[in-house]
């Protein structure tokens, strides 16, 4: 019966040898996410300091919009808004980068922390057997007491030496025991430990998206306060005039805007069957998951989030459908004192297409014709059927074949092909269709 209680002991803790002695000293350091979160209380500050702001400039709006003598006293109250609410979602582009680093950082603790559990579970199974097999032999073997013993020796001197061996092997066992015993405490310290790092991150996504859905809101408020703008109202004007007079010039280039989409769709289909074929015919069967940017020599992770291409501008002046009779594809970002502004990729891949020759870099009532319309501009694969467009660069900085990480500099934004001033196109394509890129960014 012996042998029965201890093999029941043994089995309790069974579960204990998911771990071994150590463990915890090779766990994922605790201070990996200090400097994310002191920036994460930083960029939250900032949030709270403009939204104050942007209420004091609310109140300005409201107490001067239905008044006429105030009319320029509203438009001044609209701009500092304007600015105030692009200062706002700039904090909150901060705000949720750091957050994103945080769950990545916890996401990467729990990940590395459940390979060690998993490696330890392999190799202690491998032991268990071994123990059991050693119970199972003591329970066949019969359970001889000191007494049986003492009987079945030759003489004093065997009597000395097989109790002495018993002795040794249940202090051996006892042991096996007592350090089973405290590596399943340290088990259950570990799983705590990792219930609550997944706790965490299910918080930091939350409060992400309660951020990401905040940014929408700023943006929209962004919108409108423009279209209230008398510089927006005159600029509209200005537009409607100048694609009514330029249907058929329009509707050209957008031809050969798409014959240019269609044929890197295709391109990039074909790259995709040849890349294919050489890992098959290299006997590797495993398809990639398409985060991985299809480059020259190399390759570089797609994070699958698009980034704001413009930095620290994010009025919108016209987004994406049908304005006139003609399909704008795109979101055109302009504020004042956007010309020369850093645009950069909103996510790695390939630049795949490059033009940097238009010289028409101005304000213009027509296209010059250059860059099909876009006049310098790139457009970058990041794999999985999609890429980016960004145009009406003053100068762009990338060439074709140039693999870019996400928010590297691709060039700056200017007036360049069929521009009524500086800002910058930006399209976001699946497959070469035209998507809103204002529900990636």
């Amino acid at each position: 019966m012996k042998a029965k209680r201890l093999l029941k002991r043994a089995i309790t803790c069974i579960i204990a040898l998911a771990l071994s002695f150590g463990f915890f000293s090779r766990l994922p350091s605790e201070n990996v996410m200090e400097t994310s979160a002191s920036k994460i209380s930083e960029a939250k500050e900032k949030v709270e300091e403009y939204q104050a702001q942007q209420d004091e400039y609310d109140k300005q709006i409201k107490d001067t919009e239905d008044d006429i003598a105030k009319e320029e006293e509203n438009q001044k109250a609209i701009k500092k808004q304007m600015n105030t609410v692009q200062k706002t979602i700039q904090s909150l582009d901060e705000y949720i980068s750091e957050l994103q680093a945080n769950i990545d950082a916890l996401n990467s603790q729990i990940a590395e922390t459940q390979k060690l559990v998993d490696a330890k579970k392999a190799e202690i199974e491998s032991g268990i057997n071994d123990f059991k097999k050693r119970l199972r032999a003591m329970y066949i073997a019969g359970n001889d007491s000191y007494t049986s013993i003492i009987l079945g020796a030759d003489d004093f001197y065997d009597v000395l030496m097989k109790v002495e061996l018993v002795k040794r092997v249940a202090d051996h066992d006892n042991k096996i025991i007592d350090k089973l015993v405290a590596v399943k405490n340290e088990y259950e310290a570990a799983k705590k430990k990792l219930e609550g790092q997944k706790s965490q991150v299910e918080t930091e996504k939350a409060t992400y998206d309660k951020q990401k859905e905040e940014k929408k809101q700023q943006r929209a408020k962004l919108k409108e306060l423009y279209s209230k703008s008398a510089e927006a109202q005159e600029a509209l004007e200005q537009d409607k005039a100048i694609y009514e007079q330029k249907k058929s010039e329009i509707a050209k280039e957008q031809e050969e805007a798409e014959a240019t989409w269609a044929r890197l769709v295709e391109e990039a289909r074909q790259r995709a069957a040849a890349e294919e074929a050489a890992r098959r015919a290299a006997g590797q069967n495993d398809t990639p998951s398409g985060n991985t940017a299809r480059t020259n020599g190399g390759s570089s992770t797609v994070t699958g989030n698009f980034m704001w291409p413009v930095p620290g501008y994010y009025n919108i002046t016209y987004g994406v459908g049908w304005r006139w009779g003609a399909y704008h594809a795109g979101i055109d970002i302009s504020s004042n004192g956007i010309r020369g502004a850093q645009i950069v990729a909103s996510d790695a891949g390939t630049v795949v297409q490059a033009e940097n020759s238009c010289p028409h870099d101005y304000g213009k009532n027509g296209s010059c014709g250059c860059g099909g319309g876009y006049g310098r501009y790139c457009i970058v694969d990041h794999g999985n059927g999609y890429m980016t467009l960004y145009g009406h660069m003053e100068n762009c900085i990338v060439s074709v074949g140039q693999k870019v990480n996400q928010g590297q500099t691709l060039g700056y934004v200017g007036s360049t092909g069929f521009s009524t001033g500086a800002h910058c196109h930006f399209e976001v394509r699946l497959n070469g269709a035209a998507q809103d890129p204002e529900n990636y960014v």
